[in-house]
Order: C-alpha cells, then sequence, then structure tokens
C-alpha cells in the first residue's frame, strides 16, 4: 500500500482538530498497552534520581505518560489541546484507578492556566514539533521553564530530525492492527513537514481509507539545547532515546533532552 501524491494533498489540519480526529485509534497506533513494559523502567529511574514528586505532562495525548509517572507515585497534571485525547486520557485514568489532574490548552496557555510549580515538565511524543517558528518555541519553552521549581527538570522527547531531514525518506513507518493499517508519510517542502496518517480499513469489500494531515517543523539539536539554555536551563544533555543512550545524528530514531532548572 503507497500513498499517492493525490491523497497528500488534503489541507492540513490544526493540532486540536487533527488529534480529536486520530483520537479513535490513536492508542491502536501507538501501542498503548504494551508500552507500559518497555517504558517504565526508564522512567523510574527518572523519578528516583531527581526525586520527582508532581509533574507535568504538556501535550499529554491519550494519557500515557500521565498514567506511567502516576502509577510510580508521581502527582501529575496532564495537558492537551485536544479535546478528544483528554477525554481518553480521563477514560484511561478511571480504568486504571489512578488520579490525574486534567486541564485543556496549549503550550502558550499554560502561565495564566497552572500557578503550581513541577518537579518535572515533559514534553513527549514530538509535541515540539506543532511549534511552527523559532518565536513559538522560544515563547513556550520559556512558558514551561517558569512552571519548573528550581533545580527541578525538563524531559522532552522529539524525532531526530537531523536523520530525517538526510535522508528524506518519505514513509516513516507502517502498522497493521487486526483489520485495520496505519501508514505515516511525510511531505518535504520549504516550509517543512507535512506529517501524514493513512488509515486503511479492510472490510468484506472494498477497503476504506481515510488521510488525515498536519503540518510540522523540524527542530534540530543546536536549536533545542539554545533555547533551553536562554530559558532557564543548564546542565542539558542530548540522548537518542529514552533509554538514554548516545544520540547520533545521522542513526538515533529520536531526539531526547533532559536539562535542570537553574537554581
Amino acid at each position: 500500500m503507497n500513498p499517492t501524491n493525490k491523497q497528500a494533498q488534503k489541507q492540513p489540519r490544526t493540532v486540536p482538530e487533527f488529534y480529536d480526529l486520530l483520537a479513535p485509534h490513536y492508542d491502536s497506533m501507538t501501542g498503548f498497552e504494551n508500552r507500559f513494559l518497555q517504558e517504565k523502567p526508564f522512567f523510574r529511574l527518572l523519578v528516583e534520581r531527581y526525586g520527582i514528586k508532581k509533574a507535568l505532562d504538556a501535550g499529554c495525548g491519550s494519557g500515557f505518560h500521565s498514567l506511567l509517572l502516576s502509577q510510580l507515585g508521581v502527582k501529575v497534571t496532564a495537558v492537551d489541546l485536544s479535546a478528544e485525547m483528554l477525554r481518553l486520557t480521563q477514560e484511561h485514568a478511571r480504568r486504571y484507578d489512578v488520579k490525574l489532574k486534567v486541564l485543556k490548552g496549549s503550550f502558550g496557555d499554560l502561565g495564566t492556566l497552572i500557578q503550581d510549580r513541577f518537579d518535572a515538565v515533559f514534553v513527549m511524543g514530538n509535541s515540539l514539533a506543532h511549534l511552527l517558528s523559532h518565536a513559538d518555541l522560544t515563547k513556550s519553552l520559556r512558558g514551561l521553564s517558569s512552571l519548573v521549581a528550581p533545580e527541578g527538570i525538563f524531559f522532552a522527547q522529539n524525532l531526530n530530525y537531523e536523520r530525517i531531514l538526510a535522508t528524506k525518506d518519505r514513509i516513516q513507518s507502517t502498522k497493521d492492527v487486526g483489520d485495520t493499517s496505519f501508514v505515516r508519510f511525510y511531505e518535504y517542502d520549504e516550509d517543512g513537514i507535512i506529517f501524514n496518517i493513512l488509515t486503511r480499513q479492510k472490510g468484506s469489500g472494498m477497503a476504506e481509507e481515510k488521510l488525515e494531515t498536519i503540518r510540522l517543523r523540524p527542530v534540530l539539536r543546536d536549536e533545542l539545547v539554545g533555547v533551553l539554555e536562554h530559558a532557564g536551563f543548564d546542565e542539558i544533555k542530548v540522548f537518542g532515546g529514552i533509554s538514554m543512550e548516545p544520540f547520533d545524528s545521522g542513526t538515533s530514531k529520536d531526539l531526547v533532552v533532559l536539562a535542570r532548572k537553574r537554581n
């Protein structure tokens, strides 16, 4: 199954539109259940090493990392722009019997929405790529910095766009879940990347296809580190994944940063 150029010409959605529409398939597409076993050891290490008692999950999606942190004894505030993703987060919290504070808002809203300070702020799932200018990235990270307590940490997971832009591979991933196939693919232009998810539902007759599209802005290592320094962070460490293996610009799948708030 190869996405055609015609399929990829759909007008990009806004962030809340994109994730509201994606919500019914999001957990299947991201392997929600299986990730607990895979990721919990790394987050336990962070919680124990940095004494995390209270955390903000900014851009929480369907709440996976919020639940994971809560299971590790952390008091979590979960924030997202998508009402449907927040609904899923609340459903998961009930099912897993954990307590979360859930708020709807953008990174730019958090300074007015939240008066609290956190031991850690997490921005997972490539969320920073939805900030479509350097100015937006700078404003957002300064706002998030204001929510981190002195000596607290900022932890973000982004895709490694240095590798992606060097190879310009079109198909990023394919996944089959039962009768549904998900194809994630990119289009490249002078403004950045158009991210597409093609969902193909197989049935007794013709397969039904649905395409959702959103624009992304690649955030590279040097820009991210520079903005974090100006936002009040130091001890900035860069990794190639949440397991904290060394970052290699040519081969790492992810760009993960761990930074400490200056006292």
